[in-house]
């Protein structure tokens, strides 16, 4: 395995444990979080993380554990001896010291199966916090236009109501027909039951979020940022080059094929005959035999062909696999590039002049309304244009938030 790409993993590993010794976020009633407030909260308080995080320290305790050497055998005999005639009896004893000597090749193929598996938890613990990271910005952003879409139905509520008392003074001195305060109320409690509609998806949105946090968050807690659009140039198939040598995907596959291949050659050298030193010392009837001797483990019987054919289609399946998650990463990528320009498209639509008019045009509507110049009808229907182009611009804002986070998720790195 090339070295930088071992000294890349361990950087990985590094920068995992960094993330996990974020301080908590304290809590508070009315708390109020970033989006990177939340992630490092997520990276410390996940249980899916934290369980990863434990797997991937029984690995490395497995792979330390693979590169002790085996523990020696002691065999101690006490008996007693007596010549044939029965003229001479004494008592005996022997004491034999055996080192199982590994084949070498055997042995490091064998540890490196465990560094394999050891790195391939490392890779997975990272395809693991980028799944919930992106779990975690959807939801953010989804936060962000629901409290956008509530400060818009607040600034509704309040026009209208206070158009709701002009048109009551008016109504009570016989200037306008009742009819339009009753138009106005139903437009008020549209408006209210949106709000309450906009709250309980809130809420659900919380509990949601509180969960890929272990519940460390305040209950009616806000978050801070902005749906905000920054135009980006991709360039799809270096995207693609840096993804398939990068994405946490790959590299599990890549350690997951590394792992079977040893195994491979770790089931071949066990066809090897195994050495056994022996060290004894043998008190017998008529003397002491001291010495040393050497031991062989011959596989007469068994010679691995089963395991060995086991072993090679399952490094051929490991092929196919990592074969088939760098095409699927690569459609996944064309995919979500393509959604991401696409909503770019329908961001283009929304230009800050044509938010300006909209906006120019409902303060002329209600001025001309309070003026007796127009009808309640065209001031609500100014109104409704208004708001309902406000919540489209909101909703392509949110589309191309949300599609950058799947593009970063399924390229594995940054892309702005």
């Amino acid at each position: 395995m090339p070295k930088n790409f071992i000294f890349f993993l361990k950087s990985t590993a590094a920068a995992i444990f960094f993330l996990f010794s974020f301080p908590a976020v304290p809590f508070s009633e009315d708390a109020t979080y970033a989006l990177e407030d939340i992630v490092a909260i997520a990276l410390e308080r996940n249980p899916r993380i934290a369980a990863s995080a434990l797997e991937v320290e029984a690995r490395e305790a497995a792979y330390r554990a693979s590169r002790r050497l085996f523990n020696p055998q002691l065999e101690f005999h006490l008996g007693r001896a007596a010549s044939h005639d029965q003229l001479i009896g004494r008592r005996t004893f022997s004491l034999a010291v055996t080192q199982p000597i590994e084949n070498p090749v055997r042995r490091h193929h064998r540890i490196e199966i465990e560094k394999n598996a050891w790195e391939e938890s490392l890779e997975s613990q990272a395809s693991r916090i980028l799944e919930i990271v992106f779990d975690i910005r959807t939801r953010f952003y989804s936060l962000l236009l629901l409290q956008e879409k509530e400060r818009l139905l607040d600034r509704v509520m309040e026009s209208v109501r206070e158009m709701e008392r002009l048109v009551q003074t008016r109504a009570e001195l016989g200037e306008v027909r009742h009819l339009d305060m009753i138009k106005l109320r139903v437009e008020v409690l549209k408006a209210e039951n949106e709000q309450a509609a906009i709250r309980a998806e809130m809420e659900q949105i919380r509990d949601h979020l509180n969960i890929l946090v272990g519940n460390a968050l305040a209950p009616e807690f806000k978050v801070s940022g902005k749906l905000d659009f920054q135009p980006i140039s991709l360039d799809v198939e270096a995207l693609i080059g840096r993804a398939l040598a990068r994405h946490p995907l790959v590299r599990a596959g890549i350690e997951r094929l590394e792992q079977w291949r040893s195994n491979v050659l770790f089931i071949k050298g066990q066809r090897i005959p195994e050495l056994a030193l022996t060290g004894f010392s043998h008190s017998e009837l008529d003397g002491v035999n001291r010495g040393v001797g050497f031991g062989l483990v011959i596989p007469l019987w068994n010679f691995k062909s089963d395991e060995l054919a086991e072993a090679v289609s399952l490094s051929r399946m490991s092929e196919q696999e990592l074969s088939a998650i760098r095409l699927e990463l690569a459609r996944d990528i064309r995919a979500c590039v393509r959604r991401v320009r696409l909503a770019e498209k329908n961001l283009a639509v929304f230009t800050s002049a044509l938010l300006q008019q909209v906006e120019e045009s409902l303060k002329i509507a209600e001025i001309s309304y309070r003026e007796g110049e127009s009808s309640l009808l065209d001031f609500l229907d100014s109104q409704r244009t208004y708001n309902s182009l406000l919540g489209d611009y909101y909703e392509a804002l949110f589309s191309w938030k949300v599609e950058m986070a799947a593009l970063e998720k399924a390229a594995g790195v940054s892309v702005q």
